[in-house]
């Protein structure tokens, strides 16, 4: 709790001395569990007086916001919770400065867009920190592309894109506030064509081999959020939280952010326009939402697969729908970490489907690794890992690892890293050594991969020598000799 503290005090006074006192403090990494109880714009107040601050959670689902930010967003005792959303209040029904999932929304308007200049900088510094870790390509989930008319995200990428500066591969997706517009802009998951001229007929695909600059944005998803998420107790369960494992937003099995109905009607929109769906779904009672409505959806052209995205909870009943239905699993192992210690309270007997990934495997599902950043980081290599022990050096003495049964071998959690996510993108030409594929390539140490795979061990501390790009050399380690 003190070093959370101690960080915005110091985020505070580094802007007091840029004598910008109206500037907003923004970030995120808090936790609940970590400072123990829901924070409030008091405390905030204290730490950055007089600041319109709005720190999200670790887990960004939660933003903690100071007096001057509710006043600047128009946030008061008469507004009501948004769907999907809570305002949380103190005894007297003022808002108490903690706004969990859509509410977390209302401030967003108030607060001030980054302009072009500092997106590139942003991004350019990012793709060389992904690069270093043997990352080319990512799936944007719609964070950045927040505003209706999609002047930013999809727009962005393809902007760059055109220009010969997109420094890495994009799939960007979209949210439901921005379907409407984006289906008039010709908006296609796997498609390049994303604002404009209005039309909706899809671009021809250029010859997938040529590696053109142009062909590193990608068309992506509708993303559409079934529930929360285990660290702000919001995610959606088929039975209650475990006693004693904090206050669930919403009610005792937490909550789902938006009926079911609303959801199916977004995705057959988007599925009858081309655009394939993946839906947030963290509790069992989520992704068994999630799945039915994908299951009634049409398969997406060019082999782009509709997704559930997290999977972290399944419910036994439900792990083989996804194999059958073609419908992929995007899962990020390394929250094992992290949320092993807090799904063992919270979850009870439960965790034993708690990222059931080798069950997953054996139904035929496609497997799509991730990490979720910024909720962690980037480095893909500690999920590859825990993926494989289930197990985590970081978790107190004697805690043992969670269900080893549902581990996968290297060779599985590679693909699941490397060629899974392509496919489910429709990219069908990356992610394997294959002659005529995309020369996106990674050279890893041999000792990292022959190592017994054990937790805090080589493979999850491992680093590239080498990142290429199209057959370029975007990351080089300074001991690496391609000679050797």
């Amino acid at each position: 709790r003190e070093a959370i503290f101690a960080a915005i005090r110091s985020a505070h006074e580094r802007l007091a001395a840029k004598d910008d006192a109206g500037a907003w403090l923004l970030g995120h990494g808090w936790s609940l569990d970590r400072l123990g109880d829901w924070p409030t714009a008091q405390d905030l107040d204290s730490l950055a007086p007089g600041r319109p601050s709005a720190l999200w959670s670790h887990d960004h689902h939660s933003r903690w916001v100071s007096s001057a930010a509710l006043d600047r967003a128009g946030i008061g005792e008469e507004t009501p919770d948004p769907q999907g959303g809570m305002i949380r209040r103190d005894t007297d029904g003022r808002p108490s400065g903690m706004l969990h999932e859509h509410a977390a929304k209302l401030v967003s308007v108030a607060v001030p867009e980054p302009d072009r200049a500092r997106l590139e900088a942003a991004l350019s510094s990012y793709a060389a920190e992904l690069a270093r870790l043997g990352i080319v390509a990512v799936h944007d989930p719609g964070e950045m592309s927040d505003d209706p008319q999609i002047r930013r995200g999809p727009t962005f990428y393809r902007s760059l894109a055109e220009e010969g500066a997109l420094p890495l591969r994009v799939a960007a997706s979209i949210r439901p506030e921005q379907l409407a517009p984006a289906i008039e802009r010709g908006f296609r998951s796997g498609g390049t064509h994303t604002a404009g001229s209005g039309s909706s007929a899809r671009e021809d695909r250029p010859d997938p081999l040529a590696g053109r600059l142009a062909e590193r944005y990608r068309g992506g998803w509708l993303k559409l959020f079934a529930d929360g998420s285990l660290g702000s107790r919001s995610a959606a369960l088929l039975e209650p939280y475990e006693e004693g494992s904090g206050e669930p937003v919403g009610g005792p099995a937490g909550m789902l952010l938006a009926p079911p109905e609303w959801l199916h009607e977004r995705a057959q929109m988007a599925a009858r326009a081309g655009i394939a769906v993946q839906i947030h779904g963290i509790g069992d009672a989520a992704v068994r939402s999630a799945l039915d409505i994908l299951e009634q959806l049409p398969s997406p052209a060019d082999g782009i697969h509709h997704r559930v995205e997290h999977a972290q909870l399944v419910h036994p009943a439900d792990v083989a729908r996804f194999g059958a239905a073609g419908i992929a699993a995007s899962v990020q192992p390394v929250h094992l970490v992290g949320d092993a210690p807090v799904a063992r309270t919270a979850w009870g007997d439960r965790i034993r489907w708690s990222f059931p990934i080798h069950s997953l495997a054996a139904g035929g599902a496609l497997i799509a690794f991730g990490t979720d950043a910024p909720v962690e980081s980037p480095d893909p290599w500690p999920g590859i890992a825990i993926a494989v022990t289930r197990a985590s050096a970081t978790w107190a003495a004697g805690e043992s690892a969670i269900y080893a049964s549902e581990s996968i071998d290297l060779a599985r959690a590679i693909r699941a890293a490397c060629l899974d996510p392509a496919l489910t993108a429709g990219e069908a030409d990356r992610g394997r050594l294959v002659s005529g594929h995309r020369a996106d390539l990674v050279v890893v140490p041999a000792e990292m991969l022959d190592d017994d795979a054990v937790a805090a061990g080589a493979l999850d501390r491992a680093r590239p020598l080498a990142t290429l790009l199209d057959g370029e050399v975007v990351y080089r380690d300074a001991r690496f000799d391609p000679g050797d």
